[in-house]
């Protein structure tokens, strides 16, 4: 057990490992530096510490003799959190997917002792592992020399030299971009929701770019699937009706059964998503619904997540003592017995009856009906409705106190504290909750405070217990940065706004590539075999979609001419792709058509403190506020007051903000 060193480490999910049999190691130089004078190969297993399938496969072979006794014998072995270490994750995930292999967590590669991949996969059962693996050093010690011949095949591919620049090309045209959300819309779901594949994840920035676009371009049909899919996920098992909160994703099409793990990435984009719903969508029931989805999300993450630092955690385990949701089911007894007379209508709102039955007399809470809908149907007022929900929630939520809680991740993250100061932001725009932007405010001090050392320069990506560590990725400096704009739109500090710019220079020296046109994930100095470009828009946008929008904003604040062709530059390099497959670089479309219509350009100087509910309609896709003449884009105003100009034609000076906002509704 002695060989088995994750007790060092801060990461929840090492710790789980820290007394397998297995003699794990972290990853680090020190550990490569062993596989080579060992001449040994490596593997190297991946995943995170509310991962289901992690667990299952611990439980089966990572603390299981035979296995850890051939592992021990023949490899170096090696855990890694994908939380913390995404690079190497995004460098064998690519790896696994190039053999032809559908990616996903556990990861399970072997590599060489250099680090270069020869295998990989995902879960095995223990029978099927100890086959790969016998198999592996047998071929390994008989046919060295085609092992090296594959391994060097496999480095060569992973080389991110595929983005290849388009010469002679139109530009941006509503034509093109058009025709990329037809084609993107064939793959709607327009009866249940979300996309026609399973499993089913929530996919907020696709639907940001749905609510503006739509807007925009009075894009009904859009609008409508926002709607609908906001309402199958708010109303459906994927959501918790009990502690609020959205699970990772849905294993069917109707949005009902969960794989239970919350994680902070997912609800803070959810949080944003209903939020700017409520600004956008507009019908008074359909905004009550929304608000009671952020209301219940925003007290889970505040009750659960929250450390007293100000950050908040990344995850709440799916497992329960080895059993998947076994903290969030209810049988048909206990709900009556919990209930007692509120169980008639509850039955009914929440799809209680033996159709629904999930698994071992089991239900997961989903709702038939909106509040709304369903307070008409009984002829209650909404104050009855709600103080009904209250009740039941706050009656299940007592009982559920009496259950073993799941795990609870011990880390928090620069890039998903990012996401959430934007979802607090766009809370307190639609809600207007001043705690709701307290919080926000409260997570950038730590970000500002804990995580960035003005001194080197350095972001850094893990806190545990206080202790920042791991230089940041670029995921890390590009959601700050697009959170600090946010910041500063919805608050007006100065300090947020400069301190982005800040940021962005960093990201132009350490990850800026003037040959490839686009960001590398990690920085110069990284000691990987590769390094990685990460483009696709999946659950969250890309790190390099969020940064190209970064550049063009900070670009037009401060008049800086190469940052605004950087972010053109950078869509240029994937126009090919989103032509082919628009669904997987949608806020790469959000830029395209941020580029297409020009940026309005607001200077407010001078003036009083705005008022809310002039925020409310400041916000868009396309909408740049500044409040300070220190920043270029309102270097030229002398006078105070209200100043508009897009695509460098601007309107004479405006005494109220009401006026520039009549003026930024006609422009749609």
């Amino acid at each position: 057990m002695k060989d088995n060193l994750l007790h060092l480490e801060t990461s929840l999910y090492l710790l789980q490992h820290a007394n397998n049999p297995v003699h794990w190691r972290p990853w680090s130089q020190s550990t490569l530096d062993f596989a080579k004078a060992e001449g040994k190969l490596m593997i190297v297993s991946i995943g995170y510490s509310s991962c289901h399938w992690c667990h299952v496969m611990e439980n089966e072979s990572f603390e299981d003799l035979e296995v850890a006794e051939i592992m021990n014998t023949h490899f170096i072995n090696v855990k890694v959190d994908r939380e913390e270490r995404p690079d190497i994750d995004q460098l064998y995930m690519s790896s696994v997917q190039l053999m032809g292999v559908q990616g996903g967590w556990p990861l399970n590669c072997i590599l060489l002792p250099d680090g270069r991949p020869i295998y990989g996969g995902t879960y095995f059962k223990k029978e099927k592992w100890i086959q790969i693996l016998k198999a592996v050093v047998e071929t390994y010690e008989l046919d060295a020399g085609r092992v090296e011949e594959f391994a060097r095949e496999m480095n060569d591919n992973l080389q991110d030299q595929h983005f290849q620049f388009l010469e002679n090309d139109a530009g941006v045209t509503p034509g093109e971009l058009k025709s990329w959300v037809i084609k993107w819309k064939t793959s709607f779901d327009t009866l249940l929701g979300g996309y026609q594949y399973v499993p089913k994840f929530p996919l907020p920035n696709h639907m940001r770019f749905m609510l503006d676009y739509g807007l925009e371009e009075r894009d009904q049909s859009l609008r409508d699937h926002v709607h609908s899919t906001l309402k199958f996920m708010g109303n459906g098992g994927i959501f918790d009706h009990v502690e609020g909160g959205f699970s990772r994703y849905s294993t069917d099409a109707v949005w009902k059964v969960p794989h239970f793990e919350k994680m902070l990435y997912d609800n803070a984009q959810l949080i944003s998503l209903y939020s700017l719903a409520a600004l956008s969508l507009g019908q008074q029931k359909d905004v009550g619904f929304y608000k009671s989805i952020v209301m219940q999300t925003y007290e889970w993450l505040t009750t659960t997540l929250k450390t007293s630092s100000g950050a908040f955690l990344c995850s709440q385990d799916a497992d329960t003592e080895g059993e998947e949701g076994a903290y969030y089911c209810w049988t048909e007894k206990e709900l009556k017995a919990i209930l007692k007379e509120n169980f008639n209508w509850f039955q009914e709102l929440y799809s209680i009856d033996e159709h629904e039955i999930w698994e071992q007399e089991l239900y997961i809470l989903q709702k038939k009906y909106t509040h709304f809908d369903f307070a008409q149907k009984q002829n209650w007022s909404e104050a009855i409705m709600e103080s009904k929900i209250h009740e039941v929630r706050t009656l299940l939520s007592n009982a559920r106190s009496k259950r073993i809680k799941p795990l609870i991740d011990t880390k928090s993250l620069t890039s998903w504290n990012s996401l959430l100061i934007q979802g607090f932001c766009h809370a307190y725009v639609a809600f207007g909750n001043e705690y709701i932007l307290k919080e926000a405010l409260s997570v950038c001090e730590w970000l500002v405070h804990r995580q960035f050392n003005e001194k080197t320069g350095v972001l850094y990506r893990n806190n545990v217990n206080g202790k920042a560590s791991i230089d940041g990725f670029l995921d890390d400096y590009a959601n700050a940065i697009q959170a600090l704009i946010c910041l500063y739109q919805t608050k007006g500090d100065l300090d947020h706004l400069m301190l982005a710019k800040k940021l962005v220079e960093i990201v132009e020296v350490e990850f800026f590539s003037k040959d490839q046109n686009l960001c590398y994930y990690t920085k110069r100095n990284t000691k990987l075999i590769a390094r990685k470009i990460d483009v696709d828009d999946d659950v969250m946008p890309s790190s390099n979609s969020v940064m190209a929008h970064n550049f063009y904003s900070l670009g037009y604040y401060f008049r800086n001419e190469r940052w605004i062709q950087n972010s053109k530059d950078m869509l240029q390099k994937v126009k090919g792709l989103i032509s082919k497959y628009p669904g997987s670089y949608v806020n790469w479309m959000g830029l395209y058509y941020r580029i297409l219509k020009g940026p309005a350009e607001l200077s407010v100087l001078g003036q009083e403190a705005i008022s809310h509910s002039q925020i409310t309609k400041l916000q868009g896709l396309n909408i740049l506020v500044s409040y300070h003449r220190e920043i270029a884009v309102s270097a030229a105003y002398s006078d105070d007051g209200i100043y508009l100009c897009r695509n460098k034609v601007c309107l004479p000076k405006m005494k109220t903000l009401d006026e520039a906002i009549i003026h930024l509704n006609s422009s749609k």
